[in-house]
């Protein structure tokens, strides 16, 4: 039986028991306050006092609580540590018969916190993933923007991982009989994917059932934590995968194309290099484009026009710039507005960065160029919004808004009249006072104030003869020499004085809503707006960088041709001093295209083969390139494995690790991929590593003829380049001086024979005496040459089974075109052919 609390612990035991899997913060005043269990677990973890409430049993209840007004870091910290947060708020006034009502108004989870101080520039997205035959269908939001979109992948453990984590998913949305549970990843079961009609716009763009049915998944367990509606969803986009080049998270990483190597940083990413946007949404914009460089070459050289014409209008841009500087972040303003936890000040910084903009297109269209035109005419006029803010939105407004003190004078009459009656309430007085005097002609009449009978107009026993019924008089007490009367206007003035404050502030919060309600209406065109000022800032900011640092416009071919010539690193150019960085060409065309690349540890291989694939990388995303000339091809996709990494938590070495990301190359790549090898085979006994690495390139060369860049230390392979198998030497040159090794950071045709790795290590200032004895090792190891053994035509290659004519049969079969009766036929048909093998 359950033990008897108060009527309000009840309350509380009630609301929680609909919210088990959240942490109830329950509002009791100026604080939120957590009981029980919940009480003890955030009393921990945000090492707050734990104490305890009398709640009518025997023994105080656990208690711990936090102010509201900065309860925002601390619902932050509790989500971050993966904890969902039910606020729960009074939904009545308090002073009324009976228990205040309360009730759950927002559950916030990590992919729904809104604080957008604490999400800053990055997206913040939340996933519905549902399982189908022959696919999973992804659905993303972000409730902080309004972005929605949808994606079908193939049904593989490794493309959902690699989605998941270029979304930087923080919480998982899954039908209870889906569950999936990912690291750092919240997984929040929900069993409602029913279309709601209500958001049928939203839906417009997609007609696949099973992206509609993942997005209402999404869209209904947004609808059921928030509590309120969401006006300010965009129209769901579909992520077309197959437009995009296709990179992993490996490569994504070892490229360092949004956080640096060695932490979750942005320093020294390209993100960082490329990133001189003036706006939010310019900078949110940037990093998707980095993380989805396109594969159509049309839209490629599209955004390249228009990064050109901003390099060509160096004023012009400047002055774009200026302007963006002023442009505050409208889509998460827009759908503050939409979600109704916008303030005042937010209403005037969307009026601040809506001003800018008619100078904005104005500065567009001066360049007069088609597609600078474009852009400017998608500058729509929202003056009516302006005017509205400008007109109800006093210039400095505080940040709360029901505390009144943020409309106007002279927009409302009626709130300009109580603002008068507040502060001129005593003249009033006065003035009504004498008045009356002249009115009645009772020169004694006074007008006077009492806590019990409010204000009233006192008459002497000596003049009550002279009061008459056309005065309207009415009595309201007797004294012994005195009556005192009222009149309607006194009455009405009484009210007006005695809850002008109170009136003020909540007409005040009612106009603010109002004006709020009327924005919302048009959120979506503010989004629309934001979108563009993102574009824009994007490409002035690739214009800027291009600019400044001498990047040329790239060119495209589809002959399979990378020719560079003074190509560089754009991030390493970056922090070097000026004037430093050795630049190098690059020749590779169809005949040729793999590079193997030998030479010295230090000697630039791996700097090398990351600005190869950074200039092509940048090429896609539109914009212009660090060298002096580049005609390149367009990449479907990069495969990379640079660095030594290990996986101990999966129990896998390093060597497995390279393994794992070398076999995704070799399965995947076509001949229009990109493939960066960095030491294969290093991880294991030399003759093992050597034999790996002799195999990979060879059945790279001769099967899959992409464009790789293959880089060892096994300099005995060198000899491949002599096999006509397209496979072509450079080296990393270096030089000895003084018994010294000078790197020279130029690469250059040929092989190395040497990998100096006695030289580096004595640069690392190892003992003499390990060096000297080394060396007496080396000459020992050198003169028992196995390049012979590797390069012997007669070793024989164990063969491999071909498939079977019904596995032939499976592969040019897709399940999905195929009719319940095409089905049946194609089963009977492998069922003879196994027959008759």
């Amino acid at each position: 039986m359950k033990q008897k609390y108060s009527p309000m612990m009840m309350q509380y035991l009630s609301i929680k028991e609909e919210n088990q899997d959240s942490i109830v913060m329950f509002r009791l005043g100026d604080f939120y306050e957590m009981f029980f269990d919940d009480a003890i677990l955030v009393s921990k973890e945000l090492q707050i006092a734990l104490t305890g409430k009398n709640a009518g049993a025997k023994e105080r209840v656990p208690m711990c609580g936090v102010p509201f007004h900065s309860a925002s870091g601390y619902i932050q910290k509790l989500v971050d540590n993966g904890h969902r947060v039910a606020i729960v708020e009074q939904l009545t006034e308090p002073g009324k018969r009976g228990i205040v009502e309360r009730g759950v108004v927002q559950i916030i989870t990590p992919g729904t916190i809104f604080d957008e101080s604490l999400t800053n520039n990055r997206n913040n997205y939340i996933a519905a993933l549902e399982e189908f035959d022959f696919n999973y269908t992804l659905a993303f939001c972000d409730i902080t923007t309004g972005e929605f979109s949808v994606v079908n992948i193939e049904k593989k453990e490794k493309l959902l991982m690699n989605q998941l984590e270029t979304m930087a998913v923080k919480e998982l949305v899954t039908l209870p009989d889906q569950i999936r549970n990912f690291d750092n990843i919240l997984n929040s079961p929900f069993p409602h994917d029913k279309y709601n009609e209500k958001y049928d716009k939203i839906f417009s763009k997609i007609n696949d059932l099973k992206q509609i049915k993942t997005a209402s998944l999404l869209l209904n367990y947004l609808l059921d934590t928030q509590k309120r509606e969401l006006e300010h969803l965009q129209i769901i986009e579909e992520i077309k995968n197959e437009d995009y080049v296709v990179m992993d998270q490996y490569t994504k990483k070892a490229l360092e194309l949004t956080t640096g190597s060695k932490s979750n940083d942005k320093y020294g990413s390209l993100y960082w290099l490329l990133d001189h946007t003036k706006t939010a949404m310019g900078s949110r914009m940037l990093k998707q484009w980095i993380e989805r460089p396109l594969l159509n070459q049309q839209q490629i050289e599209q955004r390249l026009d228009v990064v050109e014409i901003f390099t060509n209008y160096f004023i012009q841009r400047e002055s774009i710039k200026e302007i963006l500087k002023d442009i505050y972040d409208l889509e998460r303003l827009s759908s503050r507005i939409a979600f109704g936890n916008i303030n005042a000040r937010d209403l005037k910084w969307i009026s601040a960065s809506l001003k800018v903009i008619p100078e904005l297109k104005n500065q567009l269209l001066s360049l007069d160029e088609p597609l600078t035109n474009d852009l400017a005419n998608h500058l729509i006029d929202l003056n009516h919004i302006i005017n509205l803010i400008d007109q109800a939105i006093i210039d400095n407004p505080p940040l709360t808004v029901k505390e009144g003190n943020i409309i106007k004078e002279g927009f409302n009459e009626e709130l300009d009249e109580l603002r008068y009656i507040r502060n001129h309430g005593k003249q009033w007085l006065v003035e009504f006072e004498q008045k009356e005097r002249d009115r009645t002609g009772i020169k004694g009449l006074k007008v006077g104030y009492n806590r019990v009978f409010g204000y009233y107009i006192e008459v002497t026993k000596a003049n009550l003869s002279l009061v008459k019924d056309e005065f309207n008089y009415t009595r309201k007490q007797s004294l012994a020499n005195a009556e005192r009367f009222v009149t309607p206007e006194l009455k009405e003035m009484e009210s007006k004085l005695l809850n002008a404050q109170d009136k003020m502030v909540k007409l005040e919060y009612a106009i603010f809503t109002q004006i709020r309600n009327t924005i919302k209406k048009d959120v979506h065109l503010i989004q629309d707006v934001a979108k563009v000022i993102a574009r824009i800032d994007v490409f002035q900011s690739l214009a800027m960088i291009s600019s400044e640092n001498s990047y040329v416009r790239p060119i495209f071919n589809h002959e399979k041709i990378f020719n560079v010539t003074d190509g560089r690193h754009g991030v390493i150019e970056r922090v070097m001093s000026e004037g430093s960085y050795v630049a190098n060409d690059v020749d590779i065309d169809s005949k040729n295209p793999v590079l193997m690349i030998t030479g010295p540890n230090m000697g630039g291989k791996s700097t090398y083969m990351r600005s190869i694939a950074l200039i092509a990388l940048m090429a896609q995303i539109g914009c212009f390139v660090p060298c002096s000339h580049a005609n390149l091809p367009i990449f479907d996709q990069i495969f990379t494995r640079i660095g030594a990494s290990d996986d101990l938590v999966s129990g896998q070495s390093t060597f497995m690790v390279e393994m794992l990301e070398a076999n995704n190359a070799l399965r995947f790549a076509t001949e229009n991929s990109l493939i960066i090898f960095d030491e294969i085979g290093r991880g294991t006994a030399t003759f093992d590593g050597m034999a790996i690495a002799q195999a990979m390139i060879e059945y790279i060369a001769t099967k899959i003829k992409c464009i790789t860049l293959f880089s060892t230390h096994y300099h005995e392979l060198t000899f491949l380049e002599d096999k006509n198998l397209g496979i072509k030497n450079v080296h990393a040159s270096a030089s000895i001086e003084n018994d010294d090794l000078v790197f020279l950071y130029r690469i250059k045709p040929g092989r190395s024979n040497k990998s100096y790795g006695v030289n580096v290590a004595k640069l690392a200032k190892l003992p003499d005496e390990v060096l000297n004895r080394a060396n007496v090792l080396l000459e020992a190891l050198e003169e028992n040459n196995i390049e012979n053994h590797l390069s012997d035509d007669s070793l024989k290659e164990v063969p491999v089974n071909s498939p079977s004519v019904v596995e032939k049969y499976l592969d040019g079969i897709d399940p999905m075109t195929l009719s319940p009766i095409d089905a049946l036929s194609t089963l009977i048909e492998l069922k003879k052919l196994n027959e008759s093998r």
